[in-house]
């Protein structure tokens, strides 16, 4: 079981890269990575991707989302969870991917220096894939980032709490001592559920948690008191139980108590209620000898099936008449012969919208770097102008944009691109690859509604032709009895 956060960045992004990215943390940069960046120089890569975003969409005050510069994930395992750094930094690429949908850029680390793993993903703010930010809603995107990560956890054979209670969030602090097993809360919970097991009235289990040191504090709500621990403001270490999960209140320990057996109370649901109205009987179906058609016409089989059929399902049959005539389909294993064909073109289209998509990241990484260089090229011009004495002094104070003009430079001529090249002719190339990929988009959902159907209409026919077969067989045994 992984605990999942996420907080934003909006001044510090130099401090918080060089944080995650330290090499004592991180098994000397072992356990570092990038995605569409080098972690070394993600913050200049951030920054650029956001200043062509803004070239690109015309908006140079912002680019949405406020002045959010990245966002900050961490993911830190149990420490009793089995698990290598290398595969929770595998895991934690994957997560990201996931959630990311590879659309912006990222550094991931992996840090070992803790009694605990776990990860930390610093991703930009801004999408270079489409030059939108990222939006986050508070509950919404919390509950993604754990069911994402509870599900890759679960492939990795971690654990997983299964149906988490409802209960106020662990802070930031708690949950480090959670993961670190030291967290007194987490304590509170194993010594309260043990001594519901162990006991079976009030009194007996006051008892059970004085023999944990933990001490029952009446009032308007139970309260627990663990003796001898403070907590992270010096304070005695008290928490109310609704605090700590619904399962703790005074009235859902005194149900549990009169049956500890039941760890959860399951929601009992009472049967759907039937409608009034009664459906008609299906009319009885002729012998099989009278529906044997040639397949040429084997539309009109399945019309023929539908006149049959409870009115409940005519639309379902009239849609699979429709698919049947429209794909031209003249006999059974026509189904199979058809969606392989259109899987083939799937394949093909996608394999196109691929390659368009990797292309045009090439080309919006060269726009990044060409608007950069030309933005900077002036300051870099008037540094070459500087006398002896006024040099050292202009280039600590331009220090940042020289440094980002020197690596929009390099990235340029590793890339083969010549610097006097216009970004907006770039920009222009990207713009007709995205709407290639829009129109390529356009056709390949087409082929996916097409084969959804196909296999919709061939699993309804392999329905009926089954049912033929076993009224058959009951027709058989009633004419041998």
């Amino acid at each position: 079981m992984a605990w999942t956060h996420i907080h934003q960045i909006k001044r510090t992004l130099n401090k918080a890269l060089a944080y995650i990215e330290n090499p004592e943390k991180t098994s000397d940069y072992q356990l570092l990575s990038g995605y569409n960046c080098d972690p070394v120089f993600a913050s200049l890569e951030f920054t650029m991707t956001a200043e062509l975003a803004r070239h690109a969409t015309g908006e140079y005050d912002k680019t949405g989302g406020s002045n959010i510069l990245a966002h900050h994930l961490i993911q830190s395992f149990d420490h009793k969870d089995d698990i290598t750094p290398e595969k929770a930094h595998e895991l934690g690429c994957k997560w990201a991917n996931e959630l990311l949908l590879g659309k912006y850029e990222y550094v991931i680390s992996t840090h070992v220096d803790k009694g605990h793993i776990h990860n930390h993903i610093i991703f930009n703010a801004t999408s270079f894939y489409d030059y939108h930010k990222y939006e986050t809603v508070p509950y919404k995107t919390a509950a993604l980032l754990r069911e994402t990560s509870d599900r890759l956890c679960e492939e990795y054979g971690l654990s997983v709490i299964r149906n988490p209670s409802k209960s106020r969030g662990r802070t930031q602090y708690e949950a480090k001592q959670y993961g670190k097993g030291t967290s007194w809360k987490e304590a509170v919970k194993n010594s309260i559920d043990k001594a519901i097991v162990n006991t079976a009235d009030f009194d007996g289990f006051r008892a059970e948690l004085a023999n944990d040191g933990i001490e029952i504090l009446d009032g308007k709500r139970i309260t627990f008191h663990k003796i001898g621990i403070e907590s992270k403001n010096g304070r005695a270490a008290k928490v109310r139980g609704d605090r700590i999960g619904e399962d703790y209140t005074r009235d859902r320990i005194l149900e549990r108590l009169s049956d500890p057996k039941t760890k959860e109370r399951k929601k009992v649901f009472p049967p759907k209620q039937e409608s009034g109205r009664k459906e008609e009987a299906p009319a009885a179906n002729p012998p099989p000898e009278e529906r044997q058609r040639v397949f040429s016409s084997y539309d009109k089989k399945v019309e023929w099936q539908a006149r049959q059929t409870r009115l409940s399902e005519t639309k379902e049959l009239a849609a699979a008449l429709m698919t049947i005539r429209t794909e031209n389909i003249l006999e059974y294993d026509g189904f199979s012969t058809k969606v392989e064909e259109l899987r083939g073109r799937a394949r093909e289209v996608r394999g196109t919208i691929k390659a368009i998509d990797d292309k045009n990241t090439q080309y919006k990484n060269a726009a990044k770097y060409l608007l950069a260089y030309n933005q900077y090229l002036p300051v870099y011009q008037e540094l070459q102008r500087q006398t002896f004495l006024t040099k050292s002094k202009y280039e600590n104070k331009y220090s940042g944009e020289l440094a980002a003009f020197k690596y929009a430079a390099e990235r340029l001529e590793k890339m083969g691109v010549n610097p006097s090249v216009e970004p907006d002719k770039v920009m222009g190339l990207v713009k007709e690859q995205g709407d290639r990929v829009v129109e390529l988009s356009g056709n390949l959902k087409t082929v996916d509604d097409r084969i959804i159907k196909l296999r919709q209409a061939h699993a309804l026919v392999k329905s009926l032709q089954n049912n033929d077969r076993d009224q058959e067989r009951h027709r058989q045994n009633d004419i041998e009895l």
